[in-house]
């Protein structure tokens, strides 16, 4: 059984006029430990997917199982407990709080959880900042850093309450070759290391090649 399980899962957008099919039937198993490259053409269904993962949109028909639990059905406040305990999110453009330093974006996912103190936040959000080298750097704004220093944030926000899954939406997108490639570094590093599940939505093939595996999807299919 996998840490991930997607089973024959649709997923249809409606407007009045217009009905779009973005997924079609996908089966996919995760392995835990496993990093697993999403690839495709715009608007595959790569990023659906990953919402859908992610437990931000829900099928319109299937079955979404993580570690083992049915998310189907659970109340809004069940499911964000459940997505801020499993699973951390890291985005193309960062997505960071400009008002906030980088110590205080990093801790915002632990503001959702119940029982941590201010002063154990702090502690877990430093932890995390020496591990992708930006210790020095926790009480400047994202506007004082580059982009790869920002995505090394948002990387460490998603990882400060220690889920077992990271989902990266097109984690380099938007930056040059060489903090790219630190970027990827980093999160070999945490897969390798600390054995966590990683599902990357990429076009970049050559980083998708060094994953477990690529998923590959056309017009809202599975092709491989």
């Amino acid at each position: 059984m996998g840490i991930i399980e997607l089973k024959e899962v649709s997923k249809i957008y409606r407007t009045d006029e217009v009905e779009t099919l973005a997924l079609e039937n996908v089966n996919v198993d995760i392995d835990k430990g496993e990093f697993v490259s999403i690839m495709g053409p715009s608007g595959c269904g790569k990023s659906t997917l990953l919402n859908i993962v992610g437990l931000l949109d829900a099928p319109t028909t299937g079955r979404v199982l993580i570690d083992g639990t049915t998310t189907e059905g659970m109340s809004d406040s069940a499911l964000s407990a459940f997505r801020n305990s499993k699973l951390g999110f890291v985005f193309q453009s960062f997505h960071l709080i400009g008002s906030l330093n980088v110590l205080d974006n990093v801790e915002m996912p632990l503001l959702y959880r119940h029982g941590v103190k201010g002063s154990e936040r702090t502690r877990m959000a430093k932890a995390v900042l020496e591990r992708v080298g930006l210790s020095h750097r926790m009480y400047h704004r994202p506007a004082q850093l580059s982009g790869g220093q920002c995505q090394r944030v948002a990387i460490a926000r998603a990882i400060v309450g220690n889920p077992e899954i990271i989902l990266a939406d097109e984690p380099t997108g938007n930056l040059d070759s060489r903090m790219g490639a630190e970027v990827m570094q980093l999160l070999h590093e945490l897969n390798k290391e600390d054995g966590r599940t990683i599902v990357m939505v990429t076009h970049n093939d050559e980083q998708a090649r060094m994953t477990d595996r690529i998923v590959r999807f056309f017009d809202g299919r599975q092709v491989q």
